[in-house]
């Protein structure tokens, strides 16, 4: 099997023929890969900011595949199914697991740092991990569900505790993840104000139905509060994190709540603690999918909400495609198909 091994912090991973085992443990699945998505928690893995990766390792984490082997203990699944993941694989026991937060799951196995993942041909992987792919959804659409658009549901319905009508601000909204996210706030009724540092993507964003589309600026502030007659959003999905906060916490009505979904940083930020309490504002973070998010992302993507915006790559082109992201040369997710 052909497979991207990450065999060193701080250097390009390599493709590497093998010879994997593939034994079935009980609940246990082998998957043929149809997609993989390149995310930028992949690059942050490579450049050594997970030290407790175990390498050598495979990397990636978002999966669509097809089950062509099974476990005599699988119940839920049989050869043939085509199935999404979650980023990991939880202990199903936890109170977390048995409560339906699975992703708070301290036990869990993540893909890609604590496992092998999926920018492979094939993967073991555990049910308490997979759901169906409904028919009408294509293994792009599956690719991104977890990792992606049941995230962000999560951030929008379980964090933010979103409202429908509400002001909502993106940043990074030209990324793999924020040209999603514009498409799950529109799906539960919010009012999309997209930033983004490119005004190259800007007709890329507008194709995703946000309202207004605003260059991520000095005076991104006040442009906010204008739209907003002036009172700002009611939440901020931080999808680029500390280059982008402080601005985005001004942009923050009174009563407002930030949310941080991703990091293209590991940097540190100042905040101004005196301005939270005043405007009674609040700053949450979020972590990945459940199945129930999964499920319902799965669901979104059927009834049209949610389009895949992604370019697919051959596998050989690991090392292409993380020098796009990089660059953030990118428009939507980068996908990788074996």
């Amino acid at each position: 099997m052909k497979a991207v091994f990450l065999k060193k912090f701080k250097e390009m991973p390599e493709i590497v023929e093998f010879e994997p085992d593939w034994s079935l443990g009980p609940g246990e699945v082998l998957l043929e890969i149809e997609m993989s998505g390149l995310c930028y928690r992949d690059l942050l893995t490579i450049d050594g900011h997970f030290p407790r990766t175990k390498l050598p390792i495979i990397l990636g984490h978002e999966i669509a595949g097809k089950v062509i082997a099974i476990n005599e203990t699988v119940t839920n699944f049989e050869p043939g199914d085509r199935v999404a993941s979650l980023t990991y694989i939880p202990c199903g026991k936890c109170r977390y697991c048995k409560s339906g937060n699975e992703n708070l799951c301290k036990q869990r196995l993540v893909f890609g740092e604590d496992i092998n993942g999926s920018f492979a041909q094939m993967i073991k992987v555990h049910e308490g991990s997979l759901v169906k792919i409904p028919d009408k959804v294509t293994a792009e659409g599956a690719t991104i569900a977890s990792c992606i658009t049941g995230m962000v549901l999560r951030a929008f319905r379980h964090v933010a505790g979103v409202k429908q009508g509400e002001f909502v601000l993106i940043t990074g909204a030209g990324g793999g993840v924020g040209i999603h996210v514009i498409q799950v706030a529109k799906a539960l009724g919010c009012k999309v104000i997209a930033a983004t540092s490119s005004e190259e993507k800007f007709r890329y964003i507008i194709d995703a139905g946000v309202d207004e589309v605003l260059l991520f600026d000095d005076k991104i502030v006040e442009k906010v509060k204008s739209l907003t007659g002036g009172e700002g959003v009611k939440v901020v999905l931080e999808v680029v994190s500390q280059p982008t906060f402080d601005k985005s916490l001004r942009c923050l009505a009174w009563g407002g709540r930030i949310v941080m979904v991703g990091s293209v940083t590991v940097s540190s930020v100042k905040v101004p603690l005196g301005l939270i309490i005043l405007k009674a504002n609040s700053i949450a973070g979020t972590i990945a999918a459940t199945r129930k998010d999964l499920e319902d992302a799965l669901r979104l993507t059927v009834e049209g909400k949610v389009r895949p915006v992604v370019t697919a790559y051959p596998l050989e082109k690991i090392h292409e495609t993380i020098e796009k992201m990089r660059r953030k040369g990118s428009v939507g997710r980068i996908l990788l198909k074996p």
